[in-house]
């Protein structure tokens, strides 16, 4: 059976499949890259998006990035590892003895630097760096926004950075912060909402200074505000992990949406269409709603391998056609699968394992 194989017209493809086109992943790269090839910061990948070596790889290639890549567990690390990345940032706090050692061990063959705001943990990532004869690199992670991690004030993290730069084992590279936005923003607003988050961010990072250490890496921002921080000579790399492939988030945003989920009609019923995807295809945490590529449309139902969507305009299918599933969670749409497959003008041109997903641990 030729279904999906290299060359295969995109009306050919068995469904439901997710669909990666190449042509929208290289523009939206590219536009992160020609604005930060001759800044003073870098792009650093978040690959918790992507969960591919292949795709991380082809940002790094594209130029404006500092050739490294956050994940956010040491099981993704693990993988970025495997994949030939030798500089990543674990964009989080690692805390249970079985998962620092596995970070150590990391720590053999590549530059590992992971989130803390806690001096418990940072005693206790000393204590099997040098057991296992490793240096750890540490990033005091500020909450600006998020309330999950993070300390909550600059003199908890000049407390954290002196603690740091005592520890063997240890090295204390800087400060870290992640930002989300809720929902649509005006152009004035998304701007006004950055600079406060990351005026925070930056706000520890002085006051460290000023207690007389170095800050060699500020690492902070996102896909929101990946314009913003260049205002910002302070800040050195930006965490950018939804702009290559995009979901419906972000619809002012300069960035495509290159991840899609293909599936076919399979029932028409007046305005109602039925397709073969459903929330096996698909995450959709916090009710978050799918849509339709090209139409108005409501979703009706989401079942397990089926949703149904009503029409509102007066687009017109029959039973076989296909349609693109368009999702508010790249990351977790990603991690529903075990594969993608690669198109360019309509063409498969490839398809990949996604090496990343399902890394629980």
């Amino acid at each position: 059976m030729m279904i999906n194989k290299i060359g295969t017209n995109l009306k050919d493809i068995e469904t439901p499949e997710l669909i990666i086109d190449l042509d929208i992943l290289d523009a939206n790269v590219n536009t992160v890259s020609k604005a930060y090839s001759d800044s003073h910061l870098k792009m650093r990948a978040h690959t918790k998006n992507l969960k591919s070596p292949y795709l991380a790889r082809k940002q790094v290639e594209a130029g404006g990035s500092n050739g490294g890549v956050c994940t956010a567990k040491v099981s993704e690390a693990e993988v970025m590892v495997e994949g030939g990345f030798d500089n990543i940032l674990i964009a989080n706090q690692v805390v249970s003895d079985d998962k620092i050692e596995r970070l150590c061990s990391l720590a053999k063959f590549a530059d590992m630097k992971v989130g803390i705001d806690n001096i418990d943990n940072l005693n206790n990532l000393s204590k099997f760096a040098i057991k296992h004869n490793v240096i750890l690199g540490v990033l005091v992670e500020i909450n600006t926004s998020m309330f999950r991690c993070g300390v909550r004030s600059s003199s908890h993290a000049v407390e954290l950075a002196k603690r740091a730069v005592d520890l063997e084992g240890i090295i204390f590279k800087g400060v870290m912060s992640h930002q989300s936005i809720k929902g649509y923003t005006t152009e004035e607003e998304r701007w006004k909402i950055g600079e406060e988050y990351l005026d925070i961010c930056l706000e520890s990072k002085r006051a460290i200074e000023e207690a007389g250490m170095d800050v060699e890496i500020v690492s902070t921002g996102e896909t929101f505000t990946f314009d913003i921080v260049l205002k910002y000579p302070e800040i050195t790399e930006v965490q950018g992990g939804t702009y290559a492939l995009m979901d419906l988030n972000y619809p002012y945003m300069p960035f495509d949406i290159a991840v899609k989920v293909l599936s076919t009609i399979v029932d028409i019923d007046d305005d109602k269409i039925t397709i073969d995807a459903g929330n096996k295809c698909i995450a959709a945490p916090n009710n978050a709603t799918p849509l339709i590529e090209g139409v108005k449309s409501d979703l009706v139902e989401m079942g397990l391998d089926y949703s149904i969507h009503k029409i509102l305009d007066d687009k017109k299918y029959t039973i076989g056609d296909k349609v693109y599933l368009l999702t508010t969670h790249e990351d977790g749409l990603m991690n529903r699968w075990d594969k993608f497959v690669g198109i360019r003008e309509e063409i498969v041109e490839g398809s990949w394992d996604i090496l990343g997903r399902g890394c629980h641990h």
